[in-house]
């Protein structure tokens, strides 16, 4: 698992209502994921809300289908995904989001998990990671803009 952590200047449901609407995280993911986001199921965010994303990871282009399944708002939010790369079986993802008041703030930590391969896990840690810090840091920039 993979923890991530940064205090946005922004009230957790300003916060919340970036990380819920899934279809806008292409805005402030990594740019080198080149992401794109769709939503194929629910009405607007919610727990019932599915996507379906494009992008790239690790060099390679990938698509992944993507559920909510935890929606608590100004509190937690959940999506869990399932990869999907030619020539690979597929893989799992969890990012789990947990929301807390800092001052007038939110801290965003982010736990990260999934169907990773220990040797793999070791050696793209700390790519997963600064993964994990770029796109929280655009977030920031983009919620602190609003």
């Amino acid at each position: 698992m993979f923890h991530s952590s940064i205090t946005i200047d922004a009230p957790p449901e300003a916060v919340f209502d970036e990380l819920s609407h899934v279809e806008r995280h292409p805005a402030w993911a990594n740019p080198e994921a080149d992401m794109t986001m769709e939503q194929v199921a629910g009405d607007g965010p919610g727990p019932d809300a599915k996507y379906r994303s494009t992008g790239i990871f690790t060099k390679s282009r990938v698509s992944a289908d993507l559920t909510v399944t935890a929606y608590q708002p100004s509190t937690a939010f959940t999506i869990r995904l399932i990869q999907h790369q030619e020539g690979k079986k597929d893989a799992w993802y969890q990012h789990d989001y947990t929301l807390t008041p800092q001052g007038s703030g939110t801290l965003v930590e982010k736990e990260t998990d999934g169907s990773i391969n220990p040797v793999v896990r070791v050696l793209a840690g700390p790519a997963i990671k600064k993964d994990a810090m770029t796109s929280l840091t655009n977030l920031k920039q983009l919620v602190e803009s609003r």
